[in-house]
């Protein structure tokens, strides 16, 4: 166990450490263009950039409390959910993507529900978040681009929309067969819990509509930071951001992504604009992504003390250790 964890901090290191050395030779060996970029801060368009930010972050609370409460007879409100989805995610910090589904467990310790349903729902929802970021990666690359002939690109296209709909039909069966490996690996026994059709679509359809949100925040940020892109680039934003999305999620060695959502950031700009974009704008998207989150957090913590939504932690002890038993008791 110690050598786990010690082999998860030092990749995590290793990360982080060439990110930054990526981004230093890049920097270095594009010093004259970046030269002539006249850089300067437009107030009103990091605002806008960042109040968007937020709408399409509540995306997150929202669809956890859908799949929460089809579980639970006492539902969760919008401000309790919030709470304590918000307050689980600044655990995403810590290397190994674990320690959020960890704090979820802990924070829901109070209302009686399986920690395998926690595992489960943060299942299902990554998946429906694949499906919806390979449809924005899929249509910019297919119809944006053109790498392939119209014709194969409305039959991939049509092929990607059919899976979807395969999934949300018989999500049961797949989940039962996605999960056989995930319970090998992880030694636990999640099982397939029965969810009502529209919950899936529900969450597809607020993953959509936030990474339209989070795609016009970022070329607002653009904007604000004064890079100069079209309009008509925000179809292939929004794809930068589904592509880095997954990229940083996958990486679940990476404390929130970082490092890994940048580079991929990176490739994906430098395709349809300049190298200033290509190497500011995920740093300063990143800086900008801390900072909501990390407000986000502290309302969260205001609310859930306010109005009494941790007063089951009381029971298992600090907050800390509470998160440690969680996460041992998954076996992650």
């Amino acid at each position: 166990m110690r050598f786990r964890k010690i082999l998860r901090y030092s990749i995590t290191l290793a990360v982080v450490i060439a990110a930054i050395y990526f981004f230093y030779l890049q920097f270095r060996n594009n010093a004259d263009l970046i030269g002539e970029y006249d850089f300067s801060i437009k107030p009103c368009y990091i605002f806008i950039s960042i109040f968007l930010g937020i709408i399409a972050l509540l995306s997150g609370p929202l669809v956890w409390r859908i799949y929460v409460n089809n579980y639970l007879h006492e539902k969760l409100n919008l401000s309790e959910s919030y709470a304590l989805y918000c307050t689980s995610t600044m655990f995403k910090y810590i290397p190994g993507k674990f320690w959020t589904y960890a704090a979820q467990i802990m924070l829901m310790s109070s209302k009686k529900i399986s920690k395998l349903i926690i595992i489960y729902i943060n299942m299902v929802s990554f998946i429906c978040l694949v499906f919806v970021s390979a449809m924005f990666a899929s249509y910019y690359y297919l119809f944006c681009v053109r790498i392939t002939t119209l014709g194969i690109s409305i039959l991939t296209f049509t092929l990607l929309i059919a899976l979807d709909f395969i999934f949300i039909i018989w999500n049961e069966s797949i989940i039962n067969f996605l999960i056989i490996p995930v319970n090998r690996l992880f030694k636990v026994e999640i099982k397939p819990l029965k969810t009502k059709k529209m919950i899936f679509v529900y969450t597809q359809m607020f993953y959509f509509f936030s990474y339209i949100l989070l795609g016009v925040a970022m070329y607002f940020l653009a904007g604000g930071v004064n890079i100069k892109m079209p309009l008509t680039s925000v179809i292939a934003i929004m794809a930068t951001i589904s592509v880095s999305a997954i990229a940083g999620y996958i990486a679940f060695f990476s404390m929130g992504g970082l490092g890994v959502r940048e580079g991929a950031m990176f490739f994906m700009l430098k395709q349809f604009s300049g190298i200033e974009a290509a190497l500011i704008l995920p740093i300063v998207t990143r800086l900008l992504l801390t900072v909501v989150e990390l407000f986000m957090v502290i309302v969260a913590l205001i609310i859930g003390l306010r109005y009494g939504y941790f007063s089951g932690l009381a029971d298992n002890g600090s907050e800390g250790s509470a998160v440690e038993n969680a996460k041992a008791g998954v076996n992650l």
